[in-house]
């Protein structure tokens, strides 16, 4: 999937304004902002439900216009809301969704059953829709929206309502489809829950514009250059930090009894841990800290209301 210049305008607001990215075969894109932020209109646009007032988007390497929008729309899936039928069972709704997707009676009948399963949705099959809490809902839109397997999805909020328990078991399903169906996932949400395992690529998108999108790795990488390193000592830290110090190029401190340091040079963190050696100065451990995508968000955001 390909995005260029990708705009919309409702009346005096600009509710997305020239977005720009691309999404590769079998990765997982995660459309990252705050409410408001433009994520819902982004999906409505990628899959023809609204006409862009400029640029234009490609599904699988076809241009989605008016003419193309219903071939191309069959080969995908969408979970936007919680629109589901209420006097009809879970059973009953993904049935009907299947035969509106045109899945035949033998397979309809294989997936439903492994969607709800997948789901933990197995022992409510048989419940109205209507009876079913809001999490349960949420989990059924989604399974609606993945029944026909389809090659590429949309989901918009898809862990919003759902228990941590819910939610971590919904990302490791769409990993797996990531990672076995090759299926290519777009989700927007401002839940960074479970992203670590799931997107392979992020956008943070806000007030309609996306302030930046790439690989996790290295957006990370750009965003923080140097590697930071966490050690654990058996004696005193700030004597440790000191010893750290005196290395070149390094500079410890002590965060909550932990002494810390950053560099970009590997052949550094060997150098401290001598240091420390002929300081007489105990290592119990030296971890790498990770930057993670909540904090590349955050930072993110920082920076734009800062400018």
């Amino acid at each position: 999937m390909s995005v260029s210049g990708l705009s919309k305008r409702f009346g005096d607001r600009q509710a997305v304004s020239g977005l720009t990215f691309e999404v590769t075969r079998g990765r997982a894109f995660g459309l990252l902002g705050p409410n408001g932020s433009g994520k819902t209109t982004t999906v409505r646009l990628l899959t023809g439900l609204l006409r862009p007032d400029g640029g234009e988007v490609a599904l699988f390497g076809e241009r989605l216009t008016e003419a193309s929008a219903d071939g191309l729309r069959a080969r995908i899936g969408v979970q936007t809301d919680t629109s589901l039928y209420p006097s009809l069972s879970a059973r009953e709704n993904l049935r009907a969704w299947g035969e509106l997707y045109g899945l035949s009676r033998a397979t309809l009948d294989v997936r439903i059953d492994e969607v709800l399963e997948v789901l933990g949705l197995s022992e409510r099959a048989g419940s109205l829709v209507g009876q079913l809490s809001k999490g349960m809902r949420q989990k059924l839109a989604v399974g609606r929206a993945v029944l026909h397997t389809p090659e590429l999805l949309f989901l918009d909020e898809p862990t919003a309502g759902l228990d941590p328990e819910a939610a971590n078991d919904l990302i490791a399903y769409l990993t797996g489809m990531v990672r076995a169906a090759n299926t290519t996932v777009i989700i927007c949400t401002h839940q960074l829950h479970g992203l670590e395992t799931l997107c392979d690529d992020i956008g943070i998108l806000k007030d309609g514009t996306l302030l930046t999108a790439g690989d996790v790795p290295t957006l990370l990488h750009r965003k923080w250059p140097a590697q930071r390193y966490s050690v654990t000592v058996g004696s005193d830290p700030a004597r440790a930090a000191e010893v750290i110090s005196s290395v070149d190029g390094l500079t410890a401190e002590v965060v909550a009894g932990e002494v810390t340091f950053s560099t970009a040079d590997e052949d550094a963190v060997p150098a401290a841990v001598a240091a420390l050696v002929r300081h007489d100065v105990p290592v119990r451990a030296v971890v790498p800290q990770r930057p993670t995508i909540e904090q590349l968000y955050f930072a993110t955001l920082a920076e734009e209301g800062a400018a």
